[in-house]
């Protein structure tokens, strides 16, 4: 088994998975009732150890509390997609999530780039592996539950590529470091999302043909 380090992915977009319409209007009405609440606070990076100023700089996004019966059925909608969507076309097999966040873009709002499973030290200008307390992270789900905003683009520039979200739509891609990507300020409005990480039972490098 080669290193990952050491991988060449032939396509980036094999790997990428879009679907639309994925969460129905009805839901994302029942999801975006936790905005109702004040946010719980300004979200932050893994192993990063940033004053307030630099953590915007890097990261201006706001999380909110999901209630635990909310939580259950979004995990139980992550699982459907996985089954649906995500194992047939990485050929692996689910193993654990870490719970779902709710993340808010409010104007300003952004996130420079970054890798869901390492992170920049600013210090050294190194990637460093996250330290995953809460679980293994091979997959990257991001689920859109508005479009009335305008920037807040996500972008991959190993790709050359720029989504603009919209309500309902899914997107999925291997969290491992061929996949660097990063939000565009958002311009007006607020950009709803959640996201979420899959552990599978083997890395995608051992199972994904398109890897091998």
């Amino acid at each position: 088994m080669k290193p990952i380090s050491d991988i060449v992915i032939p396509n980036l977009y094999d790997l990428l998975i879009i679907q639309q319409n994925v969460i129905p209007p009805e839901d994302i009405a029942d999801i975006m009732m936790v905005t109702n609440e004040k946010p719980t606070g300004q979200a932050t990076i893994k192993d990063g150890d940033y004053d307030d100023e630099t953590l915007k700089e890097i990261r201006n996004t706001l999380w909110y509390d999901i209630p635990d019966e909310l939580h259950v059925k979004l995990q139980s909608a992550v699982s459907n997609c996985y089954k649906k969507y995500v194992g047939p076309k990485y050929k692996c097999e689910f193993k654990s999530y870490e719970p779902v966040q709710f993340l808010s873009y409010p104007p300003g709002g952004h996130y420079k780039e970054h890798i869901d499973t390492e992170a920049y030290n600013y210090e050294t200008r190194k990637w460093e592996t996250l330290d995953m307390p809460t679980g293994v992270r091979d997959i990257s789900f991001l689920f859109y539950l508005n479009e009335e905003f305008g920037g807040g683009e996500i972008e991959f520039p190993r790709m050359g590529l720029t989504i603009k979200p919209k309500t309902g739509m899914m997107i999925a891609f291997p969290s491992y470091k061929e996949y660097p990507h990063k939000v565009h300020p958002v311009t007006w409005g607020t950009r709803h999302t959640l996201v979420c990480w899959v552990g599978t039972q083997k890395k995608l490098y051992e199972t994904t043909p398109f890897l091998q």
